[in-house]
């Protein structure tokens, strides 16, 4: 699977991105553009951006308004500007809840592929229906209904794909349409990675059952799908963070 870009994980633009690191560190304190390019690596270590560009977005900034600069010796340290500051209020009304609200949904399922940390709550409603198409942006939903439902064949002899929605909903918070899971369950049966079939003349409700290739495969779908929660729920918490403005 080819590694999406770093707009694409977040939905924002690198230089969008620096330009609110920017605004975020200098809301209370002056940075100049060595630290700022240093801390900026260190938390995003993923996206590799040179000290020349760091730089230039800060001058941009501050041609905008948006930063004012000190100089002291060679060194140019800048701080947030009255402007600077509204403009990181505007990303957080943009940004904030939808961000909020689809990383409660991956912190769900992080725990569930990783258990690692404290089990977050059950959800209390499902992820809003308008966030839901940025979520699908962000996530494989293909992956995770696929992980769920080779979840189930390996604890159950049979299921059928409503009861993957329903877990879905229930546990995580969020569910795809019951027309996507049931194409799913179509692909993952041609596949040979579930086996399906009609327990009665009716015909009303398709059971599932596991395969040998499937339980093989269990394990790289869930390896596949906990790096790119992993990698999503890490730049999304760190975006909020920018928001967090400082009194």
């Amino acid at each position: 699977m080819k590694e999406k870009s770093f707009q694409q994980t977040v939905g924002f633009s690198i230089k969008d991105t620096v330009a609110l690191y920017w605004l975020y560190k200098t809301q209370q304190i002056e940075c100049y553009s060595v630290e700022i390019h240093k801390t900026f690596q260190t938390e995003f270590p993923g996206r590799p951006v040179g000290y020349e560009y760091v730089a230039r977005i800060a001058k941009q900034l501050e041609a905008e308004g948006a930063l004012k600069a000190r100089q002291e010796q060679k060194r140019l340290f800048y701080h947030a500007t009255e402007l600077g500051t509204e403009r990181l209020h505007r990303y957080k009304k943009l940004y904030f809840n939808q961000f909020h609200e689809i990383v409660l949904v991956l912190d769900r399922f992080y725990y569930a592929l990783t258990k690692n940390g404290d089990k977050p709550a059950a959800p209390i409603h499902p992820l809003p229906e308008e966030f839901r198409a940025y979520f699908s942006k962000l996530i494989s939903v293909k992956d995770i209904v696929r992980y769920l439902a080779l979840k189930l064949s390996q604890t159950r002899s049979s299921f059928y794909m409503a009861e993957v929605g329903q877990q879905l909903e229930d546990v995580f918070g969020w569910s795809p349409s019951n027309g996507y899971l049931y194409q799913i369950a179509r692909e993952m049966e041609e596949t040979d990675l579930l086996i399906g079939y009609w327990p009665d003349e009716r015909r009303t409700v398709r059971k599932l059952k596991g395969t040998d290739a499937g339980t093989a495969f269990y394990d790289v779908i869930a390896k596949s799908l906990e790096e790119r929660i992993t990698t999503t729920r890490h730049y999304l918490r760190y975006i909020l963070a920018f928001f967090t403005v400082k009194s």
